[in-house]
């Protein structure tokens, strides 16, 4: 699998280069973004820029931002897997307190072993 990700990455990287020299003329030419909210003075102008600065920008913006979305999935992920794990330790101490026998150990280190490759 790791394999299959880096000649996708390599495709991609490929792909972006085929693109940049294919429209290298179009990505030189520069553009001028305007911000017009019809207040009196709230008009925001950008200094000039080539068009390719433009794309590399908005690429890492959304990059920024999905890199965010991210990280704030795995927070709350993390979150909720250490609120389950209380929770399956809470019930196994009133099931022993009822007087059934649990192995509570042996559930979680089951979930915790790594997959062995075959």
């Amino acid at each position: 699998m790791r394999y299959v990700k880096v000649f996708i990455i390599g495709l991609l990287a490929l792909i972006s280069v085929v693109f940049v020299i294919e429209n290298i003329e179009v990505l030189k030419q520069t553009v001028q973004l305007r911000l017009n909210l019809y207040f009196r003075f709230a008009n925001f102008e950008t200094a000039p820029l080539e068009l390719w600065v433009l794309t590399i920008l908005s690429f890492a913006l959304g990059a920024v931002l999905v890199l965010i979305y991210f990280m704030y999935d795995h927070i709350r992920q993390r979150q909720i897997i250490r609120q389950l794990r209380q929770n399956i330790e809470i019930m196994a101490a009133e099931l022993k307190r009822a007087g059934v026998q649990v192995e509570p150990a042996s559930v979680m280190t089951a979930a915790q072993e790594p997959h062995e490759e075959k």
